[in-house]
């Protein structure tokens, strides 16, 4: 039984635009494996505090989380650890989680570099009515 919804935020352009599933959908199989199998962990785990697979932000990020999950992958012949991290609108009481952008880590930096002020931005826009969600599938 699934505790968790999942969302996706559409922006209010004209057409609408979907941004976690434009980032999945520019992934690797094995990318969208992880974050397939993170979904469906999270979907089902009733204290996200203290999953591996999530962080909830505080501070000047708050109201944010990430969902995160690893790829082992090769470059240059040498194996490598890539770090991804899809940020959203956690909703604890609510058991919600909305997507709002998709973002990799490398050491401490972040693509795109902007990723979480973007993702206030879109959680604002969507606290204003500009844009709407959906379903997450």
């Amino acid at each position: 039984m699934e505790l968790w919804t999942f969302r996706d935020y559409r922006t209010d352009d004209s057409p609408p635009k979907n941004l976690i599933q434009e980032w999945y959908g520019r992934q690797d199989i094995s990318v969208q494996v992880e974050f397939d199998a993170t979904v469906k962990i999270l979907a089902k785990t009733e204290e996200w505090r203290k999953a591996k697979e999530f962080k909830v932000f505080n501070r000047q990020h708050a109201g944010l989380g990430e969902l995160r999950f690893c790829v082992r992958d090769r470059k240059h012949g040498k194996e490598i650890k890539r770090r991804f991290r899809p940020v959203g609108i956690w909703n604890e009481h609510l058991r919600d989680f909305t997507f709002l952008i998709g973002c990799e880590k490398s050491r401490e930096i972040y693509t795109p570099p902007d990723a979480f002020n973007l993702a206030l931005e879109y959680k604002s826009k969507l606290e204003q009515g500009k844009g709407s969600t959906r379903e997450h599938c």
